[in-house]
C-alpha cells in the first residue's frame, strides 16, 4: 500500500488515499471516457446516470459494467467501468426509489414522479369535469368565471390544484358543481368515492373479466398492481386510485403499506373466473445442458404458457437463475407449477417472486 502512494505529493493526499483504502465507504467507478466517478458504497448504475445529467437519469434503461449488462439495481464497485444505456421511452418508476443511494438521484426521481402524477391528475380532473359539467347541459371552462366561483368557494389556490384534486379523488366534480347550480337540479350525490365505495359492503356486484367482487359499488374500473401481480386464492385489498377506480394488490404488498387507509377497500375474488394472471416464478439450477427445456415442459405440463423468461447464468459457480412470468388462473395452478419444477433434475430451488 506504501509503495502505491509513493507518488503522492503531500502528507495530507497520502492520508486522504489511505482512508479511502481502510475505510471503504465510498466506491470509485470509471465512465466510458476514463472520468473517475466517486459515489457512495451501495451506488447502483441509476446513481451513476445521474451524476452524469439528470436527463439521463431519467432515460436510463440498462448499463453495462465492464462490457456486461447488469440489471438497474446493481450495486457497483470500484474499478468497474460504468457505460449507461438511454431511451427516450424509458422514465423513471417508483420502484428506483428502493435501491438508489444518492440524494441526487432519489430528488430527481421524487420530482419527476410528483410532476407526472400531477400531469396525470389534471388531465384525469379535467375529463372528469367534462363529463359531469356535459351531463347537466353545462360547457365546461377551467378559465371561466364560473370555475373560479367553484374554486374560490372550496378555498383552493387555483383552477388547476382544484381539477389536481378531483384528479386524485379528493372530491367529485358533483361537489364543484353544487357551488354554482341550485341543489334541486342536481342528482343527491354527497359521498366522495371513497364514502360510496365503502358504503353498503353486503352489496357486492361482479366486475365482468377482472374476477374481483367489489363492495357497494357499481361501474367501478378494476386494475390488478404489477408490483405484486396478484392472482384468484390471494388474499388481496383495494386501493381507490386517481379517477381510475380500484387497484388490486397482494395483502401486505409493499406498495399498500403507505396507503391512505381511506382509499382502502375490501375486495374478494369471485368463485367462477375465466381470464388467466401473471405471475413471476425464480428458480435457481445448475447450468447444465438441456435443463430449459426440461423446466419449460414442466411449465406447459401444468397447462400454463410463458409470457416472459430472463435468465443470469454465473460462469463461476455453474449456476444459473431464471425468472420466469407465467399464465396462471389460480394460486392452485401455481402452486403445481411449483412442485412439477422442483422435480425436475438440477433444479435446487423454486419461489413465487413477489
Amino acid at each position: 500500500m506504501i509503495k502505491n502512494q509513493q507518488h503522492l505529493k503531500d502528507s495530507r493526499e497520502f492520508m486522504d488515499t489511505l482512508k479511502i483504502d481502510l475505510f471503504p465507504d465510498e466506491v470509485y467507478v470509471f465512465t466510458p471516457a476514463g472520468e473517475v466517478r466517486e459515489f457512495p458504497k451501495g451506488a447502483t448504475p441509476v446513481d451513476f446516470a445521474y451524476s452524469i445529467h439528470s436527463e439521463v437519469g431519467q432515460q436510463c434503461a440498462g448499463a453495462k459494467v465492464n462490457g456486461r449488462m447488469v440489471p438497474l439495481k446493481y450495486k457497483l464497485q470500484t474499478g468497474q467501468r460504468v457505460e449507461v444505456i438511454t431511451s427516450p421511452h424509458h422514465k423513471p418508476t417508483k420502484d428506483w426509489l428502493s435501491f438508489v443511494v444518492t440524494s441526487k438521484a432519489r430528488t430527481r426521481i421524487r420530482q419527476w414522479i410528483k410532476t407526472t402524477e400531477r400531469e396525470k391528475s389534471l388531465l384525469i380532473g379535467k375529463e372528469l369535469c367534462e363529463k359531469e359539467f356535459e351531463k347537466h347541459r353545462i360547457p365546461f371552462n377551467a378559465r371561466s368565471k364560473e370555475f373560479q366561483k367553484i374554486t374560490e368557494e372550496l378555498k383552493f389556490k387555483s383552477s388547476e390544484e382544484l381539477l389536481a384534486a378531483i384528479g386524485y379523488g379528493k372530491i367529485t366534480p358533483l361537489q364543484a358543481l353544487r357551488k354554482i347550480l341550485p341543489k334541486a337540479s342536481l342528482e343527491e350525490e354527497s359521498e366522495t368515492l371513497a364514502n360510496k365505495l365503502k358504503k353498503h359492503t353486503h352489496l357486492r356486484k361482479k366486475k365482468p373479466g377482472s374476477g374481483i367482487l367489489v363492495s357497494g359499488a357499481d361501474d367501478i374500473m378494476i386494475r390488478f398492481g404489477k408490483c405484486c401481480n396478484p392472482i384468484p386464492g390471494d388474499p388481496v385489498v383495494g386501493y381507490i386510485t386517481r379517477g381510475r377506480g380500484v387497484t388490486v394488490h397482494r395483502v401486505g404488498c409493499i406498495s399498500t403499506l403507505k396507503i391512505d387507509p381511506e382509499r382502502k377497500i375490501e375486495l374478494s375474488w369471485a368463485e367462477d373466473i375465466q381470464r388467466t394472471h401473471p405471475a413471476n416464478i425464480s428458480i435457481v439450477c445448475h447450468n447444465k445442458i438441456g435443463l430449459l427445456a426440461d423446466i419449460t415442459a414442466a411449465i406447459s405440463k401444468a397447462d400454463s404458457n410463458i409470457l416472459d423468461a430472463r435468465i443470469q447464468a454465473d460462469g463461476i459457480d455453474r449456476h444459473a437463475e431464471c425468472v420466469f412470468t407465467i399464465e396462471v388462473t389460480d394460486t392452485k395452478q401455481l402452486d403445481k407449477i411449483i412442485r412439477n419444477l422442483k422435480r425436475v433434475k438440477h433444479v435446487v430451488n423454486v419461489k413465487r417472486q413477489l
